[in-house]
């Protein structure tokens, strides 16, 4: 930081000697500037801490520091032009110098902080300033020293990978410990051994050295689990809300407005499609099914009619298929142009469904003669949010009958990826290609 600022000041007295040429005394330029480079350097060190500028786990990183700093600088620049026309103090200095200055120190700062991360990694490669660490598997294969290397950022070097057949075989570990100077210690295990590992820790306890247990299970996923207290207990949170608080009421926001709104531009379309599936065969205009939506919770979805009512399956045991003849002439082009779901977005209205999120299938539906939640184990996952009227799995090519069991693994792949990266940016993309699917999509039936 020291060196950032005696850039951000230099940078700006340079400036001020490089536009006069020279042709004043430098007690004069220093007299001149000083509050408002003084006045710099005091943002600075606010706005540099409020960005996180010199955070620890990201300095050694090139891009997301050299980001950072440039974040900083701009920050602290713009905030000087604000107080100077507040004040309107900005005749009193050249704009040129001003642009000048803001060049220079926007060069400077990077460079330096360039060379100092170039000869950080120099010097970590050859082995200074590093961790020694002790690499355990219990039941497990222990930590490869590429991983580690990674997970510190380069600051810890392995000095020994070890396999255990037992807890309490840590404790034969003791002295060696000791001897080696080992600063950190990871330990994988199974889930369920982790309580007995860390039983026998109260052994390595006497160390200086950093402790880590790596509980491994596939089936969890590690971005959910958090450590907390409650009251004086340690609370550990195996799952999380994917969407909640303000994010939960703008998503709900979006919801409203989307399908209110589509519902008045579309009101034409909606009747006429209604009037020529009344004409092209007779029965209900819309089809009703039950299907799984938000927690596991069935509920009714609504559909324009497109098969002949003799031959609608309630239930999903038969999937639709390419020139299936139970769709009728007029349930061939509504399907082939999604009009088919208008009418969902009244299930949207109702908060059963939202505009996005992973479509929902009916109670009974198979996929190569098996359940779909025997085929993808975190397929009940796709239940945490809002069933959508489209979703990331249509709008990547995962869309129509699910004749595979590769098709339904993909799918769930792409509606987890969802549900764990929700933005409402991702929302807006999604919906402007399913308009374009809409008009281009082949795989529409």
């Amino acid at each position: 930081m020291a060196l950032d600022l005696l850039a951000l000041v230099a940078s700006g007295f340079a400036s001020a000697a490089l536009f006069a040429r020279f042709d004043r005394l430098w007690s004069d330029l220093v007299n001149d500037l000083a509050a408002i480079v003084g006045l710099s350097a005091a943002l600075y060190l606010l706005l540099s801490h409020g960005i996180g500028a010199y955070r620890i786990r990201k300095i050694l990183e090139l891009g997301p520091s050299l980001r950072r700093l440039l974040a900083a600088l701009s920050a602290t620049f713009l905030v000087l032009l604000v107080i100077g026309a507040a004040t309107k103090t900005t005749q009193n200095f050249s704009r040129g110098w001003f642009f000048l200055w803001i060049a220079l120190a926007c060069s400077a700062a990077p460079a330096i902080r360039l060379a100092l991360i170039r000869d950080r990694s120099r010097r970590l490669a050859t082995g200074d300033f590093v961790y020694r660490a002790l690499s355990v598997g219990i039941f497990a294969k222990p930590l490869a020293s590429g991983e580690i290397a990674a997970a510190s950022r380069g600051l810890a070097q392995t000095a020994q990978e070890i396999e255990l057949s037992g807890p309490d075989e840590l404790a034969g570990l003791a002295d060696w410990i000791a001897r080696a100077e080992i600063d950190q210690i990871y330990i994988v295990t199974p889930w369920a051994k982790a309580p007995d590992v860390l039983q026998q820790l109260l052994l390595l306890r006497r160390f200086s050295a950093e402790i880590f247990v790596l509980p491994e299970d596939a089936s969890i996923r590690a971005h959910q689990l958090g450590v907390g207290m409650i009251r004086d207990r340690v609370a550990l949170r195996a799952a999380d809300r994917p969407i909640d608080g303000w994010s939960l009421f703008a998503k709900r926001a979006q919801d409203v407005v989307v399908s209110a709104l589509a519902l008045v531009v579309f009101a034409p379309v909606i009747l006429l499609v209604a009037l020529a599936v009344r004409l092209d065969s007779p029965g209900p205009v819309l089809f009703r099914q039950m299907r799984v939506g938000f927690n596991g919770r069935a509920f009714q979805v609504l559909k324009f009619r497109s098969m002949r009512p003799q031959a609608t399956d309630l239930h999903a045991c038969r999937q639709t298929v390419r020139g299936d003849d139970r769709v009728t002439r007029v349930g061939r082009f509504i399907r082939r142009t999604s009009l088919d779901e208008l009418p969902q977005l009244i299930n949207v209205l109702r908060g059963e469904m939202s505009i996005v999120g992973p479509r929902p299938h009916a109670l009974r539906t198979r996929a190569a003669g098996r359940d779909l939640t025997e085929i993808a184990d975190q397929y009940a996952a796709r239940h945490r949010v809002k069933p959508g009227m489209t979703g990331l799995a249509q709008v990547s090519g995962y869309r129509g009958e699910l004749d595979s069991s590769a098709k339904v693994v993909k799918r769930v792949e792409f509606d987890i990826h969802y549900i764990e990266t929700w933005s409402t940016w991702l929302d807006l993309r999604i919906i402007l290609r399913t308009a374009a699917l809409v008009l281009f999509d082949r795989a529409a039936y």
